[in-house]
């Protein structure tokens, strides 16, 4: 076979790859007609003077600080800003702690400060009894024995990340450690918003992922419970008063709940209220609060996603809330058949569309940069 042949061939077994290679979500399309959100732009803008919220909360898989500023960065992109050096401090002493990474960004509009929640060390001391099996090792799994097995290279990569380093996350909090986990959670949540009196009016954003949502959620339920007039209730009670924007990205929430239902709920209709329904419901009454502090609720889908579900508006609308799901493609599907299991669950936030449409909303606010 000649060069130019070979030169040809390449060409086009190229050309039949781009063909076979689709984004069908990109940009992310909502799936409400009438979908319509304030971005962070919007809120800072609203913040009156002050600065507005923004809650980080990351999914399941090994995260490290790093993840708040990558998510904080990508964000940014399309609102002219400055941002200022991120610090990072743990949320307690003794054992594995929840890192908050904090960061204040000026904007043309406002002030906006990320406080990102990294729980991702809870859990890293229990999934390194996993390190033994893994092919290709991981950070937490440096310096351990080889597998030796012989693997197929995509069983291995999915083996090693989703089944070995993710899924644990989730087997861990729905097990003996959930308390635990929670009380991190609590603690870390109070350092972050018990600190000062917030006005009702300064605007809360939380951006969770995955199962990042679900411990957020009900953390915060379990804090609202507590005796009256705790500074935890409080905290809790502020936080979901004061949230404008809800953005969540890879919902799991209905497939978690089932572990909190008993074997009779065999429904949708038939389960009860989960943790976000029965925080949602103990917001201030839709017809005490001004038109702006109303709240938004975005669930962002990849239907590729094998872990991700749209979040069923009939069960967390109501008054004062608006729920909208807003599908993506997070990686390309190839010849109609598969996108990578792993970018679909975790691009969601390094996502440029997805973050254009969370900085600046829906429609797009003129305050952002033009794309």
């Amino acid at each position: 076979m000649n060069t130019l042949t070979q030169i040809r061939r390449a060409l086009l077994l190229i050309v039949l790859t781009l063909c076979a290679c689709s984004t069908p979500y990109r940009p992310p399309q909502p799936l409400d007609a009438n979908t319509s959100f304030p971005g962070l732009i919007d809120l800072a803008a609203r913040a009156g003077g002050k600065s507005a919220d923004v809650l980080l909360v990351h999914g399941i898989c090994t995260h490290d600080t790093s993840w708040a500023g990558v998510v904080v960065a990508q964000l940014m992109q399309p609102i002219t800003a400055a941002t200022s050096p991120t610090s990072a401090r743990a949320a307690g002493t003794g054992g594995p702690q929840i890192q908050i990474v904090s960061s204040n960004v000026a904007t043309s509009a406002g002030k906006l400060r990320f406080d990102a929640l990294i729980w991702s060390p809870l859990t890293t001391p229990l999934k390194r009894q996993l390190c033994y099996d893994q092919t290709g090792k991981s950070s937490i799994c440096e310096g351990t024995p080889p597998f030796t097995p012989s693997r197929a290279r995509l069983n291995a990569r999915f083996k090693d990340g989703l089944i070995d380093d993710c899924l644990p996350d989730a087997l861990v909090y729905q097990g003996v450690a959930r308390d635990d986990i929670q009380r991190r959670m609590r603690d870390a949540i109070l350092q972050v918003m018990g600190t000062s009196e917030t006005s009702p009016e300064v605007p809360l954003v939380v951006i969770s992922h995955s199962m990042g949502s679900k411990i957020l959620f009900d953390t915060l339920l379990r804090m609202s419970e507590e005796a009256p007039g705790s500074p935890a209730a409080l905290v809790a009670q502020r936080a979901v008063d004061r949230l404008r924007l809800l953005v969540m990205a890879a919902n799991q929430i209905p497939l978690l709940s089932l572990a909190d239902q008993q074997i009779g709920a065999a429904t949708l209709a038939a389960a009860g209220p989960d943790s976000l329904q029965r925080l949602l419901q103990k917001r201030l009454p839709a017809k005490r609060m001004a038109a702006d502090q109303r709240l938004t609720l975005v669930a962002f889908t990849d239907p590729n996603d094998l872990l991700s579900y749209t979040l069923p508006a009939d069960r967390y609308a109501g008054e004062g809330v608006v729920v909208y799901n807003i599908l993506a493609s997070n990686a390309p599907t190839y010849f109609g058949l598969l996108e990578r299991p792993d970018y679909a669950h975790l691009n969601y936030l390094t996502n440029p569309g997805v973050g254009r449409l969370i900085a600046c909303g829906l429609p797009s606010s003129t305050l952002c940069k033009r794309e």
